[in-house]
């Protein structure tokens, strides 16, 4: 008769496997990183000094992808403003939590944003929240447009910043597209518009749904190095605020793990944090012309 239970040998083998692939990820992730920071122009001296407006979808974004560009703005008397995107609801719905309520999430997300705000530079009244659905913005794609024309409007800014299209999370593509839907159908032709990446840095946003790890890792690493040989990057040298960035980010406690009356919520992976704790800070210019994609 043959033996067709599982050896206590073979059991480790799927758990082993998916290490290596998660590890495997991880290193594409800093190479492709690498790759796109080697490629980027320094634009430094000159981005301090262009007033701004950051295009957040949720609390945390404005600091992980720009924080470093914010404090260096403030440190030259450069004007900001941050707009947020989303209520911040949806962060924790799947994990347990002890004593924050949906309503009482959103205040507390809004304080740390106004404290990690604060932390560099911005003052409270430079700090605009939309209020729409967590998970859903893509629902609200026109009335976003038209609330960040009415902000360009008023602040008419020399730069935009906002999350990449190709992040995988459904409200930073939507808040992305909004961007360029609200600059197409404007006249802002002072304003260049930068996207910072998030979790294109996590290897499941290149990766294809419902593929194989061999086949959906070789689809998503072509697409990587397609978009390393066609971006047009441009980096920020943040090594003089990188310890304000990071004082910064520590503001978003619920987001990282660390936050007391929750023992039990889960915080940002240290390997994807390390993408945002560096020396620069990594952007790709988007033209006029790539507004209507």
């Amino acid at each position: 008769m043959v033996d067709t239970a599982p050896s206590i040998s073979a059991k480790p083998a799927p758990a082993i496997r998916q290490r290596v692939w998660s590890a495997l990820e991880r290193n594409t992730c800093r190479l492709w990183h690498s790759a796109l920071r080697m490629r980027a122009r320094d634009i430094t001296v000159e981005t301090a000094r262009r007033p701004a407006v950051i295009l957040a979808p949720h609390a945390d974004d404005e600091t992980l992808g720009c924080g470093g560009v914010i404090a260096l703005k403030r440190a030259s008397g450069t004007a900001v403003t941050i707009f947020m995107a989303t209520d911040g609801s949806a962060s924790h719905r799947f994990e347990q939590s002890l004593a924050t309520s949906r309503e009482a999430l959103v205040r507390l997300r809004e304080d740390e944003t106004r404290k990690a705000c604060a932390t560099l530079g911005v003052d409270r009244a430079s700090v605009e929240f939309a209020r729409l659905p967590d998970g859903r913005l893509e629902d609200h794609i026109a009335a976003l447009a038209q609330s960040i024309r009415m902000v360009i409007e008023r602040v008419d800014p020399a730069e935009i910043f906002v999350c990449a299209e190709r992040d995988g999370h459904p409200d930073h593509q939507a808040l992305a597209k909004a961007a360029r839907r609200a600059l197409r159908y404007g006249s802002y032709s002072r304003a260049v518009l930068f996207e910072y990446p998030v979790w294109s840095y996590d290897f499941r946003s290149w990766r294809p749904h419902g593929m194989s790890n061999r086949r959906g890792y070789l689809k998503a690493l072509e697409a990587m190095i397609g978009s390393a040989k066609t971006w047009r990057m441009r980096s920020v040298d943040i090594s003089s605020v990188q310890a304000q960035k990071a004082e910064a980010l520590a503001a978003h406690r619920s987001q990282l793990g660390s936050y007391p009356p929750e023992p039990y919520w889960t915080g940002l992976p240290a390997s994807f944090l390390r993408h945002f704790q560096m020396d620069h800070e990594l952007f790709r210019e988007i033209r006029p012309e790539e507004f209507g994609r």
